[in-house]
């Protein structure tokens, strides 16, 4: 029966890796008949594992974890032995990648030898594996040299180094270039396999584990037509399998949030399914020991306010939003939530500055666009104003200054142009030179759909107008007049100020 031992094998043509017995095995009969012959190994193997709880089979055999968790130890070895084989010398296409930046190839074969042969450098590497569970070339380049490089690296065969503990044991994998295929399919396996054998309170940091078997499911599943709709199948059967055998815990809630959130990033405007988790989930743990946290709740908020925002339930928009926006909910817990899920809040920097720019990119300013477009179709116009005068990033620094400050000079009306102008030459060219050159080039092309900014104009246009809206109807007749100025010189786009239009005259 193979145990953990280590071996070196010239599987991998001649790379002399280190594998565990399993790992190799199921590797040498993958390269013979594919995935049918690693499965069929692993059937042979279940058999003699009579003690293992009942396989249900999901994404196939399970792997019995004995034959894949180490110790810390092996683990280390295991770990540390492979990035120096990978990443320790310098190839020839890498060193015309340091080249680049002026790093000639003795002093980078010195600082790799500082790294890999002294115990510091071995703490080093130890410390940042153990402390981000999971480590690739570009990060121990940061590591070893204190530079992030700015250009793309050459692939590498090693791609990236895994590393969890489940309770006293350790799950180590290595992810290679080479029959990709494989490696992400028995790390699919590795997971999938410590759902179904070990209890789930052993897992810590189950959202980035969960994020890293949904892109192994992804690469070793290129051949499913449908992989949306296959990834929610197989991930509610090992819910549902999980949820069985399972006592309450904290991992348990967290499998169910980013079931939740799996299926909102994942749906294809049909909500009803995510809306049904969401109740369930509120319903299960709402009084249980491991109740919501504040947090949670911001999260399942956030999720709910952009399903009725596609559902157009503005009632439920602004119920949401505002609870989002109250003690800086949203804000207070965004850091938190992008850590756990990184695809959930779009995060480009925001720009305060700016007045020009596509809303959707940033989760704040998307908030409060979102926001503002519904206080405007529930005529909640003095609500929208105070969005306006609160919040900076509703508009921009200079129309919020002039809002609540009531300053509307003409200087203060030429600074919001000037505005524009930044906002317009950074997103034509992306540099403040020439801004004239890159206005005249936007007023040229703006409503052009294959240009670039065309997006950005549309988003910025929509939002203008429903700002002017609420300038309208509230009576800031002298910034409402500059805004529509400025609109019909740099934004205007026929259907969006035809609306525009109606509604003026129809309260007039």
């Amino acid at each position: 029966m193979i145990g953990e031992d280590l071996c070196w094998s010239n599987s991998m043509g001649g790379s002399n890796c280190m594998l565990l017995d399993c790992d190799e095995q199921l590797f040498k009969a993958y390269k013979q008949r594919s995935e049918e012959g690693a499965e069929n190994l692993l059937a042979t193997w279940l058999e003699a594992e009579s003690y293992l709880q009942e396989d249900p089979k999901i994404l196939g055999t399970s792997l019995s974890p004995h034959l894949f968790l180490v110790n810390e130890e092996t683990a280390k070895n295991i770990a540390f032995s492979t990035a120096r084989k990978y990443w320790g010398r310098v190839s020839t296409e890498m060193q015309m990648y340091f080249d680049k930046y002026g790093l000639e190839a003795k002093f980078v074969n010195e600082r790799l030898n500082a790294f890999f042969y002294t115990q510091k450098g071995k703490e080093t590497f130890f410390d940042q594996l153990f402390a981000q569970h999971t480590i690739d070339l570009e990060r121990l380049i940061w590591l070893v040299f204190g530079k992030r490089m700015q250009m793309e690296m050459p692939v590498n065969e090693l791609q990236t180094i895994i590393l969890y503990k489940f309770q006293d044991e350790y799950l180590v994998h290595m992810l290679y270039k080479q029959h990709a295929s494989f490696w992400h399919w028995l790390f699919m396996k590795k997971v999938y396999s410590l759902f179904i054998h070990r209890p789930l309170e052993q897992f810590t940091f189950l959202y980035e584990i969960m994020g890293l078997f949904e892109n192994s499911v992804r690469k070793s599943c290129v051949h499913v037509d449908n992989f949306v709709n296959n990834y929610k199948t197989i991930l509610d059967k090992c819910i549902t399998h999980v949820d069985k055998h399972n006592a309450s815990c904290l991992a348990k809630k967290q499998l169910r949030l980013y079931q939740i959130v799996t299926h909102y990033c994942l749906s294809e405007d049909d909500y009803d399914n995510v809306k049904a988790l969401i109740t369930s989930f509120e319903v299960e743990w709402r009084y249980s020991m491991y109740a919501l946290t504040e947090k949670e709740k911001v999260l399942i908020a956030y999720i709910l306010f952009h399903i009725a925002n596609r559902e157009q339930q503005s009632d439920k928009v602004i119920h949401y939003g505002e609870y989002l926006l109250e003690d800086e909910r949203l804000n207070n817990y965004a850091i938190e939530i992008l850590l756990e899920y990184k695809e959930l809040l779009p995060n480009r920097k925001p720009t305060p500055p700016a007045i020009i720019k596509n809303y959707q990119l940033n989760y704040l300013e998307n908030l409060y666009a979102i926001l503002l477009d519904h206080y405007v179709k529930m005529a909640f116009y003095e609500d929208g104003l105070l969005l306006l005068k609160e919040h900076v990033l509703a508009s921009n620094k200079k129309i919020n200054a002039s809002l609540v400050q009531k300053n509307f000079s003409s200087e203060q009306l030429i600074a919001i142009e000037a505005y524009v102008q930044q906002d317009i030459a950074l997103h034509v060219n992306n540099s403040l030179q020439h801004i004239g050159l890159s206005v005249e080039e936007w007023r040229r092309n703006y409503r052009q759909p294959e240009v670039p900014y065309h997006v950005v104009a549309q988003s910025a246009s929509l939002h203008m107008l429903n700002i002017l809206r609420v300038l309208f109807v509230t009576e800031q007749f002298e910034l409402f007049e500059k805004l529509m100025e400025i609109y019909k010189k740099y934004l205007l786009f026929d259907d969006h100020f035809e609306n525009m239009r109606m509604f003026i005259s129809a309260y007039v």
